[in-house]
């Protein structure tokens, strides 16, 4: 090999290797860990089996979603789960809408936003096997200011503090409460449309 055969193939190999290593997305846990709790305590229902159950979150991921309802909107669309997220499940979060993680229990909390990314809806799901309960926990004013004041969203990063319950008991045929304790600082992972 002549020196600029050498060099040309030094430096096409070097060229080769950074655009493999800008391509591959490194894993890091701490993007997927955050600390939350879910309860659920059934006092009565027609559909719900009585009794307390629990969520306590292993790993956890955030999504920009675009065209939620109601109204087109935006929002931060976040999946807690009782296992770890892996390098392994990683492919199943980001092409596959997490189906798999989704087959055990797990908790789901939507942040509508508004125009100045500011909370203006919570919805939260919660479910374990056999159990699926899914409500508006936070839309008025005060409820927002209450339990999720303590909220950013900026440069693609979510930072949420919040603890709070919803309850359902004014009906005859359900009762029941739902509590929540989160405390994360987590990138969006995915982008997706709804």
């Amino acid at each position: 090999m002549t020196y600029a055969f050498r060099r040309l193939f030094c430096l096409v190999a070097a060229f080769c290797f950074f655009l493999l290593s800008c391509a591959v997305d490194k894993f890091d846990q701490r993007d997927f860990q955050a600390d939350a709790t879910f309860e659920l305590v059934v006092s009565k229902s027609k559909y719900l089996k009585p009794g307390t159950s629990n969520i306590t979150s292993q790993g956890a991921y955030v999504s920009l979603a675009h065209g939620l309802m109601p109204g087109n909107s935006d929002g931060l669309e976040v999946m807690f789960f009782t296992k770890p997220v892996t390098q392994a499940t990683l492919p199943d979060i980001m092409s596959n809408d997490a189906k798999e993680l989704r087959k055990s229990d797990y908790a789901a909390m939507v942040l509508f936003l508004d125009k100045e990314n500011k909370v203006r809806q919570v919805n939260l799901s919660y479910v374990v096997p056999g159990t699926t309960v899914a409500r508006t926990v936070a839309w008025k004013p005060d409820e927002l200011k209450r339990h999720f004041s303590d909220m950013t969203f900026n440069d693609g990063r979510l930072v949420l503090k919040s603890t709070g319950s919803y309850s359902e008991d004014e009906s005859a045929q359900e009762v029941f409460k739902l509590t929540w304790d989160i405390d994360l600082d987590l990138p969006v992972k995915r982008e997706v449309k709804r």
